[in-house]
């Protein structure tokens, strides 16, 4: 194992999870981050918004003993040979996690007249190893949020180098590291558990998740799946998710393949989780990941869906609307025709059918079979057996070849049924006697079978001594 493997699979043993120091009391830096996050809301914000920032403060007792179970740790026997390096290392890596507390922060914004009815923020710090140095990056954003429907399939979002983006179906279940949620959380939206979202968004950096890009890419053409199809042909959906940076665009990313975007059905919940992350430094990015965000949720609100959950929601929006109108979870009015009004528009248009439109009856059909007769098209030649038979003569080149008849003067072996000729004493295949005549003068009496020769050749050379 190398020391970069080595020191990965030691972070990993770590499991440290920053919502445990989640805080209402914001530092100016968290402030300021999320002040530049919900300016694009501001006209459709109902309600007071959840703030939420790191604090190393707020539990740094915890911190501390997550520290020293971090040191014991490195005395495990597969850290034993670089215990040295990994002391070191841990010393780097904890002043860069207490600086990935101070950047993380995350808001919950109540909405109106959007696809959800809360979107949320969060500021997506990341520490990177590289050659035994320790990098915190600190520009990647996320919005999400839970749609009121259920989409018929997993769907993720990425770009593959040198080619246009896609959206692909995700088979199987998704990478999230044994997570599961434990009691207290199971009657909450999804969206609202940190943890839970926080393993989704590492799940997006996984290879099997970049794999299924890349299979939908190269094994399927890029097409096949119903929702990735709806979705690849919205261009007003395209165009604003092309905008988003990912680890591709900032270099943060070696492979030449990135995930930063997923749709998630919950069934339990009649809704999906749809999610978008950003990576560019640029102040442009708060929009363009919210705009992202916002038609990816629209487009799976009308993507044809198969979800069981999917027609519950749909009926129970149906109760709720007035006579006459449904809307859409996006938002759109839809019409809606009783039985009495299509009926009446039909009787408008005079039965359906055109004036200038030629009509038969029954009569006229059946005296259209019986001109037919046999069904042969007229002017078609037909021919005789006769005349089929002189045919097949003139194409075997004029001649005259006779039928194949066997020779009156040879005998059949009465065991075996091999051609005699007449002379022959006994049969060359079965020796079996015969007479003169070729009529058989003994027979042997045991029932196994006779001794086959050994080749073609010794029968051969039989025939020809008796002749």
């Amino acid at each position: 194992m190398s020391e970069q493997d080595l020191f990965e699979a030691f972070v990993n043993d770590l499991q440290f999870d920053v919502s445990e120091y989640l805080d209402s009391e914001l530092s100016d830096y968290q402030k300021k981050l999320i002040e530049d996050a919900i300016f694009i809301l501001k006209d459709n914000i109902v309600g007071d918004i959840t703030k939420l920032g790191g604090n190393l403060q707020k539990n740094k007792e915890k911190f501390e003993n997550f520290l020293k179970k971090a040191e014991a740790n490195i005395e495990k026997e597969k850290f034993k040979d670089s215990e040295k390096d990994l002391k070191q290392f841990l010393k780097d890596y904890a002043k860069k996690l207490q600086e990935l507390i101070a950047k993380t922060c995350v808001a919950v914004i109540p909405v109106k007249e959007l696809p959800w009815v809360d979107v949320l923020f969060r500021s997506v710090p990341r520490i990177e190893l590289d050659n035994k140095k320790v990098e915190l990056l600190d520009n990647a954003i996320s919005y999400y949020g839970e749609i009121k429907c259920v989409i018929s399939r997993t769907t993720i979002y990425g770009k593959i180098k040198n080619e246009k983006p896609l959206f692909a179906p995700f088979m199987g279940e998704l990478d999230l590291k044994g997570y599961k949620l434990d009691e207290s959380q199971q009657g909450k939206p999804k969206s609202l558990v940190y943890p839970y979202v926080s393993t989704i968004i590492e799940s997006l950096e996984s290879s099997s998740t970049r794999s299924q890009l890349a299979k939908y890419h190269e094994g399927y053409q890029r097409h096949g799946e119903p929702i990735c199809d709806f979705l690849m042909s919205k261009t007003d959906l395209l165009e604003p998710m092309e905008k988003i940076r990912t680890g591709l665009y900032t270099g943060r990313i070696k492979s030449d393949i990135s995930v930063c975007g997923i749709a998630i059905p919950i069934p339990s919940n009649n809704t999906s989780l749809i999610l978008l992350l950003e990576e560019s430094k640029d102040s442009k990015k708060y929009g363009n990941c919210f705009e992202g965000l916002l038609r990816f949720s629209a487009a799976c609100c009308e993507a044809p869906s198969t979800g069981k959950g999917a027609g519950l929601e749909q009926t129970g929006q149906v109760s709720q609307q007035q006579p006459g109108a449904l809307r859409t979870p996006g938002g759109q009015e839809l019409k809606v025709w009783s039985v009495e009004e299509l009926a009446e528009e039909a009787s408008k248009r005079g039965g359906g059918v055109p004036p200038d439109m030629d009509v038969w009856s029954s009569e006229d059909l059946q005296k259209l079979s019986e001109e037919r007769g046999s069904g042969i098209p007229e002017g078609m030649d037909v021919w005789t057996e006769e005349e089929l038979m002189k045919l097949a003569k003139k194409r075997k080149g004029g001649l005259d070849i006779p039928e194949w008849k066997p020779d009156d003067d040879m005998t059949e072996c009465v065991k075996c049924g091999y051609s005699l000729r007449k002379g022959w004493t006994e049969c060359p295949i079965c020796e079996t006697p015969v007479g003169s005549q070729g009529s058989p003068e003994s027979a042997p009496t045991s029932e196994a079978e006779p001794d086959e020769p050994d080749s073609k050749d010794q029968i051969s050379e039989e025939n020809t001594e008796n002749e």
